[in-house]
């Protein structure tokens, strides 16, 4: 039971709270009535994707157990409980996992999001792992977390239903990649010290901690926009009924509540003065972040699909 339990704590559970919505937000905009989610493959590819991001939080948590000892020893100490072979074991079986599964999916057609889904665990890999280690390299150490969780997720589940992607797609798909990254920044400014004795340059380090929070507000604010404004054209283009618009409307005005909150919160924790010790007492706010804005927006468009 003790190994489940550290299993739970290196799969970073409350950030993957989060994460089904992801791909979900791109299928749902992507479809053009309810009937086109009735898809069997859609369950795979939901599979896959829960798979691939353990895989992402499991093989980050190994190689950055040296970093977390030294202020996330919950989750440093859960890698010494499992045991560095153990994981790797893990590690090994989610690799197949992914890989079995993203042949399967272009198998049966699904070419491009199998294609997608394996330069995902490419992406993950090379992000923690060493030698090449992608989260230490400044500039692009943010890259692997815009494509590979925030990028790849929302357009392979938009390419479940259809292969053309359309101006509001495109919108929204923007705005939730900049959306994310602003919120996802307090969790690299989190780790500034840690990150910087083990040699490991993130944005925080590059831009430092005032600009890095501005950047987040900056990106949180204009990436809500974009989300709202995607999610609006979708629902103007749509079929109208009562029921639809209604709840659709609805859940967007939730959506964009949620969307000022999260901006709020970066602003005011941007005006501390000392900004380590604020991004460490705050960086537990980030899957509330996650969840409250991702989901009213997946209903919204969700509802955006109702006959009625």
């Amino acid at each position: 039971m003790s190994k489940i339990r550290d299993f739970i704590t290196i799969s970073r559970i409350k950030i993957l709270i989060a994460t089904p919505a992801q791909p979900l937000l791109g299928t749902f905009l992507a479809a053009s009535s309810i009937f086109d989610l009735v898809n069997i493959y859609l369950i795979y590819f939901l599979i896959l994707y829960i798979i691939s991001i353990l895989y992402a939080v499991n093989v980050n948590c190994y190689y950055d157990r040296d970093i977390d000892i030294k202020y996330k020893v919950k989750l440093a100490r859960a890698v010494d409980n499992l045991g560095k072979e153990n994981i790797r074991v893990i590690l090994i079986i989610e690799t197949c996992l992914i890989m079995i599964l993203s042949g399967y999916l272009m198998l049966v057609g699904y070419v491009i999001v199998g294609i997608f889904s394996v330069i995902g665990w490419v992406i993950s890999t090379s992000y923690s792992a060493a030698p090449i280690r992608v989260k230490k390299r400044g500039y692009l150490s943010a890259l692997p977390i815009i494509i590979g969780l925030f990028m790849f997720p929302y357009i392979n589940g938009w390419l479940m239903i259809k292969l053309n992607f359309q101006v509001y797609g495109i919108i929204y798909l923007i705005g939730y990649i900049l959306l994310n990254e602003g919120m996802n920044l307090i969790n690299t400014a989190e780790d500034f010290d840690e990150d910087l004795s083990e040699n490991v340059k993130t944005w925080a380090h590059v831009f430092g901690l005032k600009w890095t929070f501005k950047i987040a507000l900056i990106f949180t604010v204009i990436g809500g926009v974009c989300c709202i404004w995607g999610l609006l054209i979708k629902l103007l283009s749509s079929q109208i009924y009562l029921y639809n618009v209604s709840f659709s409307s609805a859940f967007i005005i939730i959506s964009s509540i949620f969307i000022l909150k999260s901006s709020w919160d970066l602003y005011s924790i941007g005006k501390r003065d000392d900004l380590r010790k604020a991004a460490k007492e705050n960086a537990y706010r980030m899957p509330f972040w996650f969840a409250s804005t991702r989901y009213p927006m997946l209903l919204a468009a969700l509802f955006i699909l109702l006959p009625f």
